[in-house]
């Protein structure tokens, strides 16, 4: 059985530029590339994520999102904006777009972008967890839900800080949620996204915009990376927490917004208090209510009704039944994840494409010692893993030589066989001395 791969149109007028970002996505993705408005409004319904370019040769890329969004709510789109024209950008986010990256864009950074994305916008009524920690989290996130107080969420990278902002949200009742990674934030025009800006305030302003801050009046305005907030707006926001006032760029007139802030981070704030590059002031209005998310590695009780979860997410994206075997749970919960539920998660998307729907002990060591390889931290490596890396690597070029056999030595045939793109398959036989 096959397993259909998640569906994304890319949709971009330059043709040498799409062709690139169809050869990043493609090993973990269906890709169908358009080169105008008129060409991808016929394949809106297809997409679950949307690779969009905002100026097209017939129109602007921002009038798509409206009926992406009414033909699958779901949908992530992704948004590319080249320099002058990230005000536009902001704008797609207000429209539904999930995010927005500016040119030029990582093209490495791209597949995990869209993994996330894509299942960050499936429904999930609560919380996957058993460990006792979790727990205790997730009765104090109770009982802050419902109140008005900000909340500030720290844990490592992949650890699940925005499903918990989401699910605060949930519980708080509020209207919408409004998200925004503060590492993406251009730094001449963070004042304008986050609070809005009158027509003419500075130079492109060509017509007046609402910011973030009042976009999610009545609802929740979720800062990721807060650590990564531009100091010269640091003092902008604390007034806003403090008050519930802000004033657009450009205006004289303050306005109000009633959204509760909840902010992320990866980082110590502490210390970045200390040295000066985050306000102390700023950091104890944020800090009303901390919650400390604990690495996977220290709650691995949790991995196996996280594959359970996970693996109906996979059903409802890969539109088939995945199924996993007990040495395989057994192996992920000897695993430390250094990448958290997010390198969880990865691992079973892979392995699910690898062992075309049956999940086996054989296919999740393949990929942990892969993920280790490529110069992720690991605590301890023993005898294990060290035989598991030979054997893997030995299996891997068995499959490579395998394909280019079967292909008469056709590199770019063998590629599509083995589900890699061209240059992922180049890479690994001048690794594997191919």
């Amino acid at each position: 059985m096959e397993i259909e791969k998640p569906s994304i149109l890319i949709v971009e007028d330059n043709r040498k530029l799409a062709n690139l970002f169809q050869e990043a996505l493609e090993e973990r993705f269906k890709t169908m590339i358009a080169h105008s408005l008129s060409d991808a409004r016929k394949h809106l319904k297809w997409a679950q994520g949307i690779l969009l370019d905002l100026q097209l040769p017939d129109g602007e890329g921002i009038s798509l999102i409206k009926p992406s969004k009414a033909l699958n709510p779901d949908c992530a789109i992704l948004v590319v904006t080249a320099y002058g024209t990230v005000q536009k950008a902001v704008e797609s986010i207000r429209l539904g777009a999930s995010d927005f990256l500016e040119k030029p864009v990582d093209l490495n950074l791209l597949p995990a972008k869209f993994e996330k994305l894509i299942v960050s916008n499936l429904p999930s009524e609560e919380l996957v967890y058993s460990s006792d920690s979790m727990g205790q989290l997730v009765h104090m996130a109770n009982k802050v839900a419902k109140t008005p107080f900000p909340v500030l969420i720290s844990g490592e990278t992949g650890s699940g800080k925005d499903v918990l902002a989401r699910y605060i949200h949930k519980k708080s009742g509020k209207e919408g949620f409004v998200a925004l990674n503060c590492a993406s934030i251009p730094s001449e025009l963070a004042d304008s996204m986050l609070f809005g800006h009158l027509k003419g305030s500075f130079t492109g302003a060509s017509e007046s915009r609402r910011g973030l801050v009042a976009a999610a009046d009545k609802g929740t305005l979720f800062l990721d990376e807060i650590g990564d907030l531009p100091q010269s707006l640091q003092p902008k926001l604390l007034r806003f927490l403090d008050s519930g006032a802000f004033t657009p760029l450009g205006s004289c007139k303050e306005e109000r917004s009633s959204a509760r802030i909840i902010a992320a981070t990866n980082r110590d704030l502490k210390s970045m208090v200390e040295d000066g590059s985050f306000r102390e002031d700023l950091y104890f209005r944020l800090a009303t209510f901390p919650l400390q998310i604990p690495p996977l590695r220290n709650r691995l009780e949790d991995v196996e009704c996280l594959v359970a979860h996970h693996l109906m997410v996979l059903k409802k994206v890969l539109g088939h039944p995945v199924e996993i075997d007990a040495s395989a749970i057994r192996l992920l919960k000897a695993y430390d994840f250094p990448g958290n539920v997010r390198e969880l998660f990865n691992i079973l998307d892979r392995a699910a494409v690898l062992g075309m729907g049956k999940i086996s002990s054989e296919d999740i060591k393949f990929l942990m010692v892969h993920t280790i390889s490529q110069g992720q931290e690991k605590a301890n490596e023993s005898d294990f893993w060290s035989e598991s890396r030979a054997e893997a690597e030995r299996r891997e070029k068995e499959m490579i030589l395998e394909a280019l056999a079967a292909s008469g030595g056709n590199k770019a045939a063998a590629a599509r066989a083995l589900k890699v793109s061209y240059k992922t398959l180049l890479n690994k036989m001048k690794r594997l001395g191919i």
